[in-house]
């Protein structure tokens, strides 16, 4: 009797996994950057395969934009093989220190359904409007020539 509930228990839990969501892809790294070089700043979410993405899908990544309450939307088609997916916000500005800005990692199937999700977010230690307005570097120039009014 107690084998046969336990046969009957494992079968139950095996087939649990069959019909609910699937992982497909994780936050494997990420966060907010300033290019020094062109003074600019992004949010960068990169998204791990952890199982073969189906075909047709789209890696989706939707950003906090600060001050504003729409996201950024980002995509990337999936692609076979293709194990990392790193996508970029557009050039941020009013970045505020200790404020929280989140990042969604979407999978979309081909029929516009989402299949997977994962979240976080990412906070500066610094206002943006500390950091050099100005590129510290011509970016035009080889070699990447100082422009000394910056520094």
């Amino acid at each position: 009797m107690v084998k046969r509930a336990i046969v009957v228990l494992a079968l139950g839990l095996a087939a649990c996994g069959e019909d609910g969501p699937k992982d497909y892809l994780k936050i494997a790294g990420g966060g907010l950057t300033f290019n020094y070089r062109y003074s600019q700043a992004t949010m960068v979410v990169v998204g791990k395969q952890v199982s073969p993405l189906p075909e047709g899908a789209t890696v989706t990544a939707l950003f906090d934009i600060p001050g504003k309450t729409e996201r950024e939307r980002v995509e990337r088609p999936a692609m076979a093989g293709k194990l990392n997916y790193k996508l970029e916000s557009s050039y941020l500005s009013g970045i505020k220190k200790g404020v929280p800005l989140k990042v969604t990692l979407l999978l979309v199937g081909k029929d516009g359904k989402e299949l997977d999700r994962d979240e976080t977010q990412y906070t500066s230690d610094v206002d943006q409007d500390q950091l050099p307005s100005s590129p510290l570097v011509d970016p035009s120039k080889p070699n990447y020539v100082p422009q000394l009014e910056n520094l």
